[in-house]
């Protein structure tokens, strides 16, 4: 097949034999013909293999690679290495796509010569059959004035920081990733983040393909509801994040907007870890405040929501999770209560003002009834 492949699609493979058929059934009747699916087996125990041997034997597109298990970023890096398609696409093995996504995404790219396409998914919420646009699907931050135009970066960085960074939400040129020489960060939970930021950065042609192609299963066993120990990963993640993006002008002009992401991808772990590992997940967060000059955080809290600012102002004052949780929800409380009073008090101006203009005996008479 060689050159004449246009999408190289690599499927990391680990103990998934209950969602494979699904993800790998999406895969081989896209409407895109012409590409390459190739599977990396990392160290699955359960009957895996023997489905990815079963659609090989059906399926010549297929490729499958074993491995000792090296973690997610492990069996992207190794499928990565035998990609022979002009564009690549990375899907998570519980996952699936519309069957015209490749075709979709493969006209639009090659249209444009782009470096990277972003495009819409849906999460799936196995438990309640539930689907949701959710924040890693959001590209609708980035003004639809991009829809069908090149840009990079420079672009959209007012909304850099709200741009979802997984890298399954995109098509890449693979020339272009070859040159960069990039690959995940092995061994590291929220790896996308920091491969986002070394590619999206350095892509000089970006667009978007706003359609829902990818569903996003979300699962109880999955490595996002699971972070335990290694949820401490999203220290080093956010730090080679920093160094990568201080090389640009982005803090200069988005320092703060830089703070809030920081801040949020803290409470966003957080809301992850066992109850038995939360305490040591915010010692270390307290430990790292000053590496993250998180002193520097403008107390104004331009458009911060309030659970963000709620989490940013407990850490100052914890001393452990327990103290954490606890500030933090009565610094939640607080703001709604002032918010709610504030709304009844406009509320009941509004009614006063109402009583004021009406004639007596009529709708006046009505409202007193009603508020006695």
């Amino acid at each position: 097949m060689g050159s004449n492949i246009k999408v190289s699609v690599v499927v990391p493979v680990y103990n998934v034999e209950k969602y494979l058929n699904q993800c790998l059934d999406s895969l081989i009747n896209q409407t895109l013909k012409d590409i390459e699916i190739i599977c990396v087996n990392d160290g699955s125990t359960d009957n895996s293999l023997a489905f990815l041997e079963e659609y090989a034997s059906k399926d010549s597109r297929i490729q499958i690679i074993s491995q000792e298990n090296k973690g997610l970023s492990g069996a992207r890096n190794t499928g990565m290495k035998y990609i022979k398609g002009q564009y690549t696409f990375f899907i998570d093995s519980d996952d699936w796509i519309e069957l015209n996504a490749l075709e979709e995404l493969y006209n639009e790219a090659k249209k444009l010569d782009l470096d990277m396409l972003f495009y819409q998914m849906v999460n799936y919420h196995e438990n309640t059959g539930e689907i949701e646009e959710g924040q890693y699907g959001l590209i609708s931050v980035v003004d639809e004035r991009f829809d069908g135009k090149i840009f990079n970066y420079k672009d959209v960085e007012e909304v850099l920081f709200k741009i979802p960074h997984s890298a399954f939400n995109k098509l890449y040129k693979t020339k272009f990733l070859k040159e960069l020489n990039v690959e995940f960060p092995q061994g590291l939970n929220y790896e996308d983040v920091l491969f986002f930021f070394k590619v999206f950065l350095k892509a000089s042609k970006v667009s978007i393909l706003r359609k829902k192609l990818l569903y996003y299963r979300i699962r109880d066993e999955s490595i996002t509801s699971n972070a335990k120990e290694k949820s401490l990963n999203i220290f080093d993640i956010l730090k080679s994040s920093k160094e990568i993006i201080e090389k640009t002008d982005i803090l200069d002009k988005h320092y703060q907007d830089f703070l809030l992401y920081l801040i949020a991808n803290f409470k966003f772990v957080y809301s992850t870890v066992d109850e038995s590992y939360k305490n040591e997940f915010f010692q270390h967060l307290k430990k790292e405040y000053n590496n993250f000059n998180l002193n520097d955080v403008d107390n104004s809290f331009n458009q911060w929501h309030y659970s963000d600012i709620a989490f940013y102002k407990a850490i100052k004052v914890a001393n452990n999770s327990t103290e954490f949780d606890l500030i933090r929800e009565l610094e939640e409380y607080k703001f709604l209560t002032n918010h709610y009073k504030n709304q009844l008090d406009i509320l009941q101006n509004q009614y006063n003002e109402l009583l004021k203009s009406q004639e007596p005996n009529s709708v006046k008479n009505k409202f007193k009834k009603m508020f006695k």
